[in-house]
């Protein structure tokens, strides 16, 4: 069964998802090594102690970062669309103008060939 898209936008689909992927593993690696570095200093903290004070930090650090990408992700939507509206409103007007160019052309000709 297909899913009605073309092999290409599938690709270009499967692409993304991809970077998404790498992205977020990133993310969560980044969270880590800052978390990791947070709980250095404090070396009173057995070893499970630090384990878990390191994930719940991590996790902290991975949220805001789930939270600003899915922000941006949402701008990114936004400022396309605005884009694209303002883009179709541009083109309206320019091939408007361009036929009234041709119009008054032909106008004008049709003048100078009535002489």
């Amino acid at each position: 069964m297909g899913t009605g898209k073309s092999p290409e936008g599938e690709i270009d689909e499967g692409v993304r998802r991809i970077e998404g992927y790498l992205l977020w593993q990133r993310h969560l690696s980044d969270a880590r090594a800052r978390a990791e570095h947070t709980v250095a200093p404090l070396d009173w903290l057995t070893g499970a102690e630090r384990e878990d004070v390191v994930r719940r930090v991590a996790d902290a650090l991975a949220d805001t970062s789930r939270t600003a990408l899915r922000e941006t992700a949402q701008r990114a939507v936004s400022l396309r669309r605005e884009y694209e509206d303002r883009y179709a409103l541009l083109k309206r007007r320019v091939v408007g103008w361009a036929f009234c160019g041709l119009a008054v052309v032909g106008f004008v000709e049709g003048l100078l060939l009535m002489r």
